[in-house]
C-alpha cells in the first residue's frame, strides 16, 4: 500500500527536523517506514542516500541515489546529487557525467562550478574553465565559483585576473560584516567608483577623520580634490606596507629606482652632498651611494626609515614632511633624487621653488612622478589615491622657480594591473652662480 502523498511529505519534513538537531538514526527510521509501505517512494530513497553518505556507507548511498534517479531521472538536484556522491568516492569521470546530465535538466550555478571542479580533477583545463565562467554568469554570488576560478587563473599563470577575481567575489558577497573600505577599495579595483565613492562616505559618517577613506572618497568622487595627500593618509598607508614594501615593487616591476640611479650615474660624478627626498626603504640611496659624500633621507613613515637605516648607507636619517624640510636646509646639497615623491602631490610650485633654495649653485634635481601625457589639466588625482601630471605644467613650475630642465622623457614606471603606468624622468639643473 502506497502512503498519501501528503502524509509522506509529512514524514520526510520531519525526517529533515530530525537530521538538522543531529538525530540520523530518527530520519533514518523514518524513511524506512516509506520505504516499507512504497518501495518505489524516490524521495525517500534520496534522503535515505545522503543519510547513508553521512555515516561514511558511501557505496549504499551511491547504490541508493541511482536507484532514486532511475525512479525520477529528470530531477537535476537529484542528479547533482549523485554527481557529489560519487566525488567524494573520487569516481571523477563519473561525477562529470552525472553533473552534465543535471545540466542538461536544469542548468544552475552550482553544478557548472562542480563540473569545473571534477574537469580540473580530470586535467580538462579548457573545460574547467568555461565551467567556472558559465557558473558566475549564472550566479555572481557564488563564492565557491569565484574562488575555484581564481585558482584556475592562477594555474594558468593569469595572477592578475586571479587578483580580480578574488576581488570580484568579495564585493559579491553580501556586504553585511564587511570592512566598508576594503569593500571600497575592492570596488574601486574593479572600476566601480562611485559605488566605491559611497562605500567610503557611509565610513566617513561614522568615522570622519579616517585619512585613508577620507583621500580615496575624493579620488573616486572626483569633486574637492585636495591640493596634495595628508601626512596622515601617507603615514597610514606606508606604515602599512613597510615591512613588504620592497618585495612589492618587484611584483610591480617597479623601475623608479634604476630610473633615477642611471641619471645619477650618467650625470652626476661623487663626492656629494645628497638628499633623498622621500627615501622609504632606502632603495635609491643603496643604488647611489657611491656618489655620495653624505647621504641624506626624509620620510614621513618611521617603519620605512628602519628599513632605510638597516641599509647602512645613509649618513643622516629624518622623520619629516619634505616641503618643511627643504625650507629648513637652503643651498645644502648638491643634488636632491625624488623617486616616486611626487605622486602625492598636485600643485608642484611649492616643491620646486623649495628644491631650487635647498640646493647649492649648479645641483641637480633628478625626480619620477607619474605621468598624465594627453591631459588638458595640470594635475589629477586618480582613483588610487596618487597624482598625475601634464608635462608642460611640469616644465613651467620647475622653469618658474629657476631651474633649467635639461630633461623631460616619458618612461614605464611600474606595472599595474598588467598594464604600465607612465611616469616623467626629470633632470632640472639649478644654474651656477
Amino acid at each position: 500500500m502506497q502512503p498519501d502523498p501528503n502524509t509522506a511529505d509529512l514524514a520526510l519534513n520531519h525526517a529533515r527536523q530530525a537530521l538538522e538537531t543531529g538525530d540520523v538514526s530518527e530520519a533514518k527510521a523514518i524513511c524506512a517506514r516509506l520505504l516499507q509501505q512504497d518501495p518505489a517512494c524516490a524521495s525517500a530513497m534520496h534522503m535515505l542516500s545522503l543519510l547513508e553518505y553521512r555515516e561514511g556507507h558511501h557505496t549504499v548511498a551511491i547504490a541508493t541515489m541511482s536507484r532514486a534517479i532511475e525512479l525520477s531521472p529528470k530531477r537535476a538536484d537529484w542528479l547533482n546529487d549523485l554527481g557529489n556522491l560519487l566525488a567524494a568516492d573520487k569516481q571523477y569521470d563519473q561525477a562529470a557525467q552525472f553533473f552534465k546530465h543535471a545540466l542538461q535538466q536544469t542548468p544552475t550555478a552550482v553544478t557548472w562550478n562542480n563540473l569545473g571542479a571534477m574537469c580540473v580533477k580530470l586535467g580538462q583545463v579548457e573545460l574547467a574553465g568555461e565551467a567556472f565562467e558559465q557558473a558566475i554568469a549564472l550566479d555572481d554570488t557564488l563564492l565557491d565559483a569565484w574562488a575555484n576560478y581564481a585558482n584556475w587563473l592562477t594555474s594558468q599563470g593569469r595572477d592578475q585576473d586571479a587578483t580580480e577575481c578574488v576581488l570580484r567575489a568579495f564585493v559579491a558577497a553580501p556586504s553585511g560584516g564587511q570592512s566598508l573600505v576594503l569593500r571600497g577599495m575592492a570596488l574601486n579595483r574593479l572600476g566601480r567608483q562611485q559605488e566605491a565613492a559611497r562605500c567610503f562616505r557611509e565610513h566617513l559618517n561614522a568615522f570622519p577623520e579616517d585619512p585613508t577613506a577620507l583621500h580615496l572618497f575624493h579620488a573616486c568622487a572626483g569633486d574637492a580634490v585636495p591640493e596634495r595627500a595628508t601626512d596622515a593618509y601617507i603615514l597610514a598607508l606606508y606604515d602599512d606596507v613597510a615591512s613588504s614594501y620592497d618585495a612589492l615593487q618587484r611584483e610591480m616591476s617597479y623601475r623608479g629606482v634604476d630610473l633615477v640611479a642611471s641619471v645619477v650615474e650618467n650625470q652626476c660624478g661623487t663626492g656629494l652632498d645628497v638628499l633623498d627626498a622621500g627615501c622609504g626603504t632606502g632603495l635609491v640611496g643603496k643604488a647611489i651611494a657611491r656618489h655620495c659624500q653624505h647621504l641624506t633621507g626624509v620620510d614621513l613613515s618611521g617603519k620605512m626609515l628602519e628599513h632605510a637605516a638597516a641599509t647602512g648607507v645613509y649618513h643622516t636619517l629624518e622623520t619629516g614632511e619634505i616641503s618643511a624640510y627643504l625650507a629648513a636646509h637652503a643651498a645644502e646639497f648638491d643634488l636632491i633624487t625624488a623617486s616616486d615623491l611626487l605622486s602625492y602631490f598636485g600643485p608642484l610650485t611649492t616643491f620646486s621653488q623649495r628644491a631650487f633654495a635647498a640646493l647649492r649653485p649648479g645641483g641637480r634635481l633628478i625626480a619620477t612622478l607619474e605621468a598624465n601625457p594627453e591631459s588638458p589639466d595640470n594635475f589629477n588625482l586618480r582613483s588610487n589615491g596618487r597624482y598625475s601630471h601634464a608635462e608642460p605644467y611640469l616644465i613651467r613650475c620647475l622653469s618658474d622657480a629657476g631651474f633649467d630642465c635639461a630633461g623631460v622623457t616619458l618612461e614605464p614606471l611600474r606595472n599595474e594591473h598588467g598594464q604600465d603606468v607612465p611616469c616623467w624622468l626629470v633632470l632640472a639643473h639649478k644654474p651656477a652662480a
